[in-house]
This record gives C-alpha cells, sequence and structure tokens, in this order.
C-alpha cells in the first residue's frame, strides 16, 4: 500500500497570489512585476560569454571538481575585506544557486536548530514558505519604523531576525524592531540604484555589515538584482557560523559539490565592481589594478578592462536614473498614488506606495482589475497575514516596479487613474 505524501503547508500570501490571479487575462498589463527589467550591461553579456568559452575549452565544465580550488571564493572574500573593512576569507563564503536557495538554506537550519523567524513586512515570499516548509514559526512582523506585530506563536523560543537592506518590495531602509536576536540574517539585495545619494546605501550597508555577529549571524549577497541577471542564480552567504556552515556543507554533498563556475565567478565580478566604483571615481584605475592582482593571486580568469568597468558603471549610474525618475512620477500631484510617511524608495527597482483614492472594497477591486486586463499586485501577496497587515499597513497599498521604462510607467499611472475613476 503506497503511503500519501502530505502536501506542503501555503502560506497566506501565497493562497492570495493564486485567488487574485485566477483567471486573468495572459496578456493583462501589470505594475509592480516582482523583477529587474532593465536591461543587462553588454560588458557583463560579453565577459560572461568569454568565461563561459575559456571554461569549456579547459575543460572544466567536463568534470565535477572546482576548477579554480577555492579560488573563488577566496578572491570573493578578499574583495569585500578591501570594500567593506571587514576580514574575510575564503571559509566565511559558501556559493549558492540564487537568493532563494540561500533562504531556504538558512531557514532549514534556524528550523533544525528551534528558532523563531522575525520578518520584515513587506517582504519576499520565500522567507516565509521556507519557514512553512521547515517548520520555523513567524514569531512577529516589522515595518519600516521598526514598530512589529506579535503573532503569538513561539514565544520563548531562540529569535532569529531577518533584516532586508534595501526592503525588496518598499525600496526603503528599514529600522530594526527593538528586539534581543539570538541570529541575524542580513539579506542585501541592492547595492547600485540609489534613487538619491549612492553613498546613503553604501553607508548603509557597511554599517549593518560591520556591526553584524558572524559567528551568530549569517549575510546574503546577489548579483542578481543589481546586474539584471536572476537566470544564472549567482549568490553568497557569508557567515562564521560554524553549525551553519556544517548545515552548507552537508547540503552541498547531496546536491552539487561545486555549483557552477560560471556564477562563482558572476560573484567574483560583482565583488570587484562593488571594491572598484567604490569611492572617486579618479581610484577606478587603482581599484581595478587591485582586483586584477587578487584575481590573479586565486589562480582565476582575468576580469573585464577597466574601459569596460567604466561602461558597466555608466550602465548602472543610468540604471538608477530611470529607478529616480519614475519613483518622482508616482509622487506627482496628478498620480493615484501618495508615499506616506518613510516609504519612500531610496533604493532598487521597486515602490510601495499607497491609493491617492482608496476603494471600499480593495481586494475584490484588484481582482476585478485583474480580470478586466490590469494585473496588479496588493499588500497581501507580499508575505504576512492578515492581521499583521491590518496592524502594520492598513492603507491600500500597491507594488510598482521602477525599472520599467519611463514611457510604460505614464501609461500604467494612466491606466490606474481611469481604474480609479479619476483622469491623468
Amino acid at each position: 500500500m503506497h503511503h500519501t505524501v502530505p502536501s506542503l503547508p501555503q502560506v497566506e500570501c501565497l493562497a492570495a497570489f493564486a485567488a487574485l490571479r485566477a483567471g486573468t487575462p495572459r496578456d493583462a498589463f501589470e505594475i509592480g512585476e516582482g523583477c529587474n527589467l532593465y536591461p543587462p550591461a553588454p560588458a557583463v553579456g560579453r565577459h560572461l560569454a568569454n568565461l563561459l568559452h575559456g571554461l569549456a575549452a579547459r575543460g572544466s565544465l567536463s568534470r565535477y571538481a572546482d576548477p579554480f580550488r577555492g579560488g573563488a571564493r577566496a578572491a570573493f572574500a578578499d574583495l569585500l575585506t578591501a570594500r567593506l573593512g571587514v576580514t574575510l576569507t575564503a571559509e566565511d563564503i559558501s556559493f549558492v544557486q540564487g537568493g532563494t536557495e540561500a533562504i531556504s538554506l538558512i531557514t532549514n537550519h534556524l528550523a533544525a536548530t528551534g528558532h523563531s523567524l522575525t520578518l520584515p513586512l513587506p517582504n519576499y515570499y520565500g522567507f516565509e514558505q521556507s519557514a512553512a516548509r521547515w517548520g520555523a514559526p513567524v514569531e512577529r512582523y516589522y515595518r519600516h519604523d521598526g514598530l512589529s506585530h506579535q503573532t503569538g506563536a513561539a514565544t520563548g523560543r531562540p529569535r532569529a531576525l531577518v533584516d532586508v537592506l534595501p526592503n525588496g518590495v518598499t525600496g526603503t531602509l528599514y529600522a530594526r524592531p527593538d528586539i534581543d536576536a539570538d541570529f541575524t540574517l542580513l539579506d542585501i539585495v541592492f547595492q547600485y540604484g540609489a534613487m538619491h545619494d549612492q553613498r546613503e546605501l553604501e553607508g548603509a550597508i557597511h554599517h549593518r555589515m560591520r556591526e553584524l555577529d558572524l559567528t551568530r549571524g549569517a549575510a546574503i549577497m546577489t548579483a542578481s538584482k543589481d546586474l539584471s541577471l536572476p537566470g544564472l542564480r549567482a549568490a553568497a552567504v557569508i557567515t562564521r557560523d560554524q553549525a551553519l556552515r556544517a548545515h552548507l556543507a552537508g547540503d552541498a554533498f547531496d546536491r552539487a559539490p561545486t555549483g557552477s563556475p560560471l556564477a562563482s565567478l558572476l560573484m567574483v565580478l560583482y565583488a570587484t565592481l562593488l571594491h572598484a566604483s567604490h569611492g572617486p571615481a579618479e581610484l577606478l584605475d587603482k581599484r581595478h589594478h587591485m582586483a586584477r592582482e587578487i584575481v590573479d593571486e586565486h589562480g582565476l580568469p582575468d576580469l573585464p578592462s577597466t574601459a569596460d568597468l567604466n561602461l558597466v558603471r555608466a550602465r548602472l549610474a543610468t540604471m538608477a536614473d530611470r529607478f529616480r525618475v519614475n519613483a518622482a512620477q508616482l509622487a506627482g500631484a496628478d498620480s493615484p498614488f501618495t508615499y506616506p510617511t518613510g516609504l519612500t524608495p531610496a533604493a532598487g527597482y521597486s515602490a510601495f506606495p499607497s491609493l491617492r483614492w482608496p476603494r471600499p472594497d480593495f481586494l475584490a477591486w484588484v481582482r476585478q482589475c485583474g480580470m478586466d486586463g490590469l494585473r496588479l499586485n496588493p499588500t497581501v501577496l507580499h508575505s504576512g497575514t492578515a492581521a499583521a497587515w491590518q496592524a502594520l499597513f492598513p492603507d491600500q497599498h500597491l507594488r510598482v516596479n521602477l525599472s520599467e521604462t519611463n514611457e510604460r510607467t505614464t501609461e500604467a499611472l494612466q491606466r490606474l487613474s481611469a481604474k480609479l475613476g479619476h483622469k491623468r
């Protein structure tokens, strides 16, 4: 007799997503898609193509062994050390297949060690689904100003705080809630794309990394969002927590001993960009030369030229300009949106404004918009529970993707204004 495998628990946000999307047209116009739609820099594509050709020619893709014998992890650690002033080694670095996998692996470990979670709201649904899958109860949610909502679950357990910088949905830099955490997970989702001052974003990252105790915490970094390359599944987990390291190593043994050489080299390139472009532009040559020495010392393929790095930096600056122009459109006097205090985006491709003209039955209206061909992304799709949303975000918020073209953003606002019964 066959045993029936129980279905995985489904969190509220995924159930809400299925209910709101059911039956909507495939070609519906969407406001708030959850990925960076700004095209990748051609110079990055050329570099990756050359790397792939070289790896194949050397036979590095014809065997399972790491062709660099840990050199990519060591170079990544050295480059981050130079940028952040936090001393890191290859042993502190684990490359994984994207940020979602990193979240799942770390949540699995935290569940196994009896931790409850404190999550920001809104948030990427992967945190919540991984918590449900692995059995890590969510003790509380918190918003941008640190105000939190307790769920009533799992009091008395060791507490793990998830700190997402900047918040992937609101684009803001969150204050942490006033709690004692036994473990802190810092998820750094964007390091470019600042709306106003890149130095503010860099300063926040430096501060959070320097105060993070890696012996009872971890950081996640990914190139996916900044470089618009989520399909390559490239991310790094940074930790000195010995139990978590053992968990990551054990999982890698079961799944893939080395991961993708191309993805690890993408992370090295990302760390190079972060290091070389930090500070005054006139130091780029010096920082680029230092980075080339690091990758050469660890036996890695050469980096792009200084000219190509400049092209990538310019591309990232243009990307940030698009974000900034679209964010300003949302704040216009004739916009259907408004930014509540503390929710003006500081970095990244996502904003979370509230409706200037609220609807009596918000979710029913969102559902009808979807059926009519205008797909919206309201509060309940972005983690949390109905009680948490009511306590922390009682207004009617929608996610807006700031990486769309400025023309498409204008069209989106016009369509939304028409649905609200207001001309723009």
